[in-house]
């Protein structure tokens, strides 16, 4: 497929991202056909290198890094210095995007800011990504996933009532930030096409958890009693049951949406046909919360009777949303998980698989990929590619502006 059918094809985003938010939008926008340069700190660079997921470190820069950042190339420039500026907006001027998650305030300091930028390269599409906003009393504390889950009351949405709350084991705020400031980079773009003009784009991760608990949310907003946790390990207070987790006589069994009374028939439960018809008044969040306990303690019984596939089997067909609880090795073994894997030709770590793009193209279905780029490794092409002569990038490198990697000269 030729590389001009990608759909950001000539598009030039500057990164300045580190950790997950960022870099994972700015990947989105590379395996669309964007030119993405990461612009990193001297001194080793984003810090998702060196920081290994499970210890995992074949590639010599952590798994964490190395699946956030194909399809870029590594810049390392110090930008606490005034040369180091001045470099940066030289390819501000042939930039088309420019997306940071510097804490607030940070861009201004190191005089990167919208405001600035924008009087160099009017047409500029800057994204600011940030932890809480640029405003109120938490604007500088970290944007970290798990602290985010803890401070806007989503952990409090399930598990059992005076126990640990319950927290998600994956990075979803940073996913969910990282989707929403590429949908505002791309319609920014479809914006500056229409009048000629740039402008800012500003997502926080306090943001998109919010957008992600808009139903409960308003759901508690608009009651007099809102749900309380109980006696029964609850996967969420605002769902109907019999919506959870199981345990079979053999691994684990979820149930999503299903109608409580034909779930009874099929089960054979007369006790659980009865407890549909006497659900307490809305207003009443205590017996609510005893009825909920009921109707999961009474279907957990029953399911620890057989195996979660027997189940699963007995229950899909009659359509009931269901489905065994696989781990890794279960689902990335099964067939309906192949076309979501790639393989990836790592210079460190050699042959290994990967999370497929998941948005395919029609006129490019198969997206071009590159591994992650070594820290610094081009840093002498980008600054060509970007105008700079051989002397300005000699006078970088001589003095510590830019940083090379020498084995990729």
């Amino acid at each position: 497929m030729a590389k001009n059918n990608r759909p950001l094809d000539g598009l030039r985003v500057l990164d300045l991202t580190i950790a997950m938010a960022g870099p994972l939008c700015t990947q989105r926008l590379g395996e669309m056909g964007a030119d993405i340069v990461k612009i990193e700190a001297p001194g080793g660079g984003d810090f998702s290198r060196y920081s290994p997921m499970a210890g995992v470190t074949k590639f010599g820069d952590s798994t964490c890094f190395i699946t956030l950042n194909q399809n870029k190339k590594s810049l390392v420039l110090d930008l606490k210095s005034d040369a180091g500026k001045e470099a940066l907006y030289k390819m501000v001027v042939q930039a088309d995007v420019l997306i940071q998650n510097f804490r607030p305030r940070v861009a201004g300091k190191l005089g990167i800011d919208y405001s600035t930028l924008s009087t160099i390269n009017p047409r500029l599409v800057y994204g600011s990504v940030s932890g809480y906003g640029d405003t109120g009393p938490m604007k500088d504390r970290p944007g970290q996933d798990l602290l985010l889950q803890s401070f806007t009351g989503l952990m409090m949405n399930g598990g059992i009532a005076g126990q640990l709350p319950q927290a998600s084991p994956l990075y979803m705020v940073d996913v969910t930030a990282s989707h929403m400031i590429c949908e505002g980079i791309l319609a920014a773009l479809i914006a500056r096409h229409r009048t000629g003009k740039g402008q800012e784009v500003k997502v926080s991760m306090m943001n998109a958890i919010l957008e992600m608990q808009c139903q409960e949310i308003t759901s508690y907003l608009a009651s007099d009693s809102p749900p309380q946790r109980g006696a029964s390990p609850q996967v969420s207070l605002y769902m109907e049951p019999p919506y959870g987790v199981y345990r079979c006589s053999e691994g684990f069994f979820a149930i999503a949406q299903a109608d409580i009374g034909e779930l009874a028939e099929i089960l054979g439960l007369a006790q659980l046909a009865q407890l549909k018809r006497s659900r307490p008044p809305q207003a009443d969040s205590r017996a609510l919360s005893q009825w909920r306990d009921a109707i999961y303690d009474l279907i957990a019984e029953c399911l620890q009777k057989n195996t979660a596939v027997y189940w699963d089997n007995l229950l899909s067909p009659r359509g009931i949303w269901c489905t065994v609880v696989n781990d890794y090795e279960a689902f990335l073994n099964h067939p309906q998980a192949q076309s979501c894997l790639v393989e990836m030709d790592h210079p460190v770590g050699g042959r290994y698989s990967a999370v497929a793009p998941g948005i395919r193209f029609s006129d490019d279905p198969f997206a071009q990929l590159t591994p992650a780029p070594a820290y610094g490794a081009d840093s002498n092409s980008v600054l060509i590619d970007y105008g700079f002569s051989k002397d300005e990038i000699v006078s970088l490198i001589q003095n510590q502006v830019v940083l090379q990697k020498e084995n990729a000269l």
